[in-house]
């Protein structure tokens, strides 16, 4: 059966609500490869002078697009994007209520696929102010040549010059072993068979962790470690990082409060991330 647009972008999705503690942000720091001797990240691992970092708010209030009645095939269902806006910084301890909903269905054809835009809203819950918006792009590989609209070209201009800043993050074999006890734990990540059986040598990293290590390089590079300063981050998945590799991430200043970036696996010269765009505050 043809996936139906209107319907999608019609449903009224549950809401979702989490508590975090202090502890949670510091083991989602040290999950994306925050270090206590890091020139600037003791703050992000350690409750002294508590820093949040900003990609905590992409693992809080997840709720699986298996449990969402979509009517697509998610066996074949691909991560192909991610974006990050941010409108506070998150607090050291609160509540917060995600709202989704879909935003976007496009038509890539029936040999390709259809692409689904999920927006999710994050708020305060005790006095209702909006943290962050994430936009998570998924190809449905397996539900194209419905008649819809194709998507409109999102690509960023790369320059051709040496990168203004280099961020190498150096990852642990078992970094996908941690990062998936924060809320995703797709058995992708860590059963070296789930992982053969779609196509992968072994676990791969989510695609999250990889770009949360994106997030920490913007941090690190051009903002001095204070999260306050981030507005935006967004890129596009091109192909898996694999536990253990050197994650390279070269970024362009392209104007006032505006960043290019891509990153890439460094052991096997590959991309992984690509059209990377960041704001940041002036």
């Amino acid at each position: 059966m043809a996936i139906d647009p209107q319907r999608l972008k019609a449903l009224v999705l549950p809401e979702v609500e989490q508590h975090y503690h202090a502890r949670d942000a510091m083991f989602h720091a040290l999950g994306v490869g925050y270090h206590p001797d890091a020139a600037g990240e003791l703050d992000f691992v350690y409750e002294k002078n508590l820093k949040v970092a900003p990609s905590l708010a992409l693992t809080l209030c997840v709720r699986s697009l298996s449990t969402m009645d979509l009517g697509i095939d998610f066996r074949k269902v691909v991560h192909a994007a991610h974006a990050l806006h941010v409108h506070a910084p998150l607090p050291s301890e609160a509540t917060l209520v995600c709202r989704t909903r879909i935003a976007e269905v496009w038509d890539l054809g029936a040999d390709k696929g259809a692409q689904l835009e999920l927006d999710r809203e994050l708020r305060d819950k005790a006095n209702g102010e909006h943290i962050a918006t994430s936009r998570m792009t998924v190809l449905c590989r397996g539900d194209g040549g419905f008649g819809g609209e194709a998507p409109p070209a999102r690509k960023a201009t790369m320059p051709t010059c040496a990168a203004d800043h280099v961020f190498t993050w150096k990852t642990l074999p078992e970094q996908a072993a941690l990062y998936r006890l924060q809320g995703d734990m797709n058995p992708l990540h860590i059963d070296p068979e789930r992982a053969r059986s779609v196509g992968f040598e072994r676990p791969i990293l989510h695609g999250l962790a990889t770009f949360s290590g994106c997030v920490r390089a913007v941090l690190a590079s051009v903002l001095d470690h204070e999260p306050a300063r981030l507005r935006s981050v967004q890129g596009r998945f091109i192909a898996p990082f694999f536990p253990g590799e050197t994650l390279r991430v070269e970024l362009w200043s392209t104007g006032p409060g505006a960043m290019v970036f891509q990153a890439r696996s460094v052991e096997r010269d590959v991309l992984v991330i690509k059209d990377g765009v960041a704001t940041i505050a002036c």
